[in-house]
């Protein structure tokens, strides 16, 4: 009888040290997480941290974390919203002078979010759609009354950064000046007092059209990270 008292007390002791264990883990992955958003509200309202190697609680309590993989579906670039964004942040450092050591970042930019830029881009134009063709690497808009006129938008990576060039009007199948539209040349890039430079030290790498819309990579090296 006793030797089962001892027995059931012991597995109690272990079971209550593991939910602690486990209540300490999931507080510290939502501080983690929490300090994200705070630090990047662009990421949005459903932004997900996972920790990978050590435990969140151990990294937290070192100041240091491995490495942190970030996604949002809900992400806004810019004039671009509904942005999807997966990146992975390596040898963060939570302590003292925060900072990263590299980082490597997947952006999918949907054709909607194409769409609604082009909107703000030119408010007094109509956007009846926006597709994207992968073979000739340009993304069309359907724009004016009835969609009659087509826009079309090629992508450009430039010192790092990624913008659309208008590579051309057409109304009823003639070709119209693109300021007209009372878009400039390069649209969809940062808009009037916004930072010139992406956070965190990131450079454009590579930008592809895609079926769903444009595909940019993005990779940075050691930088510091912005106060929570």
């Amino acid at each position: 009888m006793r030797r089962h008292l001892v027995l059931t007390v012991t597995t109690a002791l272990v079971l209550l040290t593991v939910v602690a264990t486990g209540a300490a883990e999931f507080t510290a992955r939502t501080l983690i997480q929490n300090r994200v958003a705070r630090a990047a509200p662009a990421l949005g309202d459903d932004v997900t941290v996972g920790v990978a190697g050590d435990w969140a609680l151990w990294g937290l309590a070192h100041r240091s974390v491995p490495r942190l993989d970030i996604s949002s579906d809900d992400a806004r670039l810019g004039p671009l919203s509904q942005v999807r964004v997966r990146a992975r942040l390596d040898d963060v450092r939570l302590g003292g002078r925060p900072g990263v050591g590299s980082s490597h970042v997947e952006v999918t930019v949907p054709t909607r979010s194409l769409a609604a830029a082009i909107r703000t881009a030119a408010p007094a134009v109509a956007v009846a759609s926006v597709t994207a063709d992968p073979s000739r690497g340009t993304v069309l808009a359907a724009v004016g009354p009835g969609g009659a006129g087509q826009l079309t938008l090629r992508p450009v990576l430039a010192d790092g950064k990624v913008t659309l060039a208008v590579d051309g009007l057409t109304v009823l199948g003639r070709p119209v000046p693109a300021d007209r539209l009372g878009m400039g040349e390069g649209v969809l890039g940062p808009g009037p007092g916004a930072p010139k430079d992406y956070p965190i030290g990131l450079t454009a790498t590579s930008v592809r059209v895609r079926p769903d819309g444009l595909h940019i990579t993005l990779a940075g090296g050691h930088s510091p990270l912005p106060a929570a």
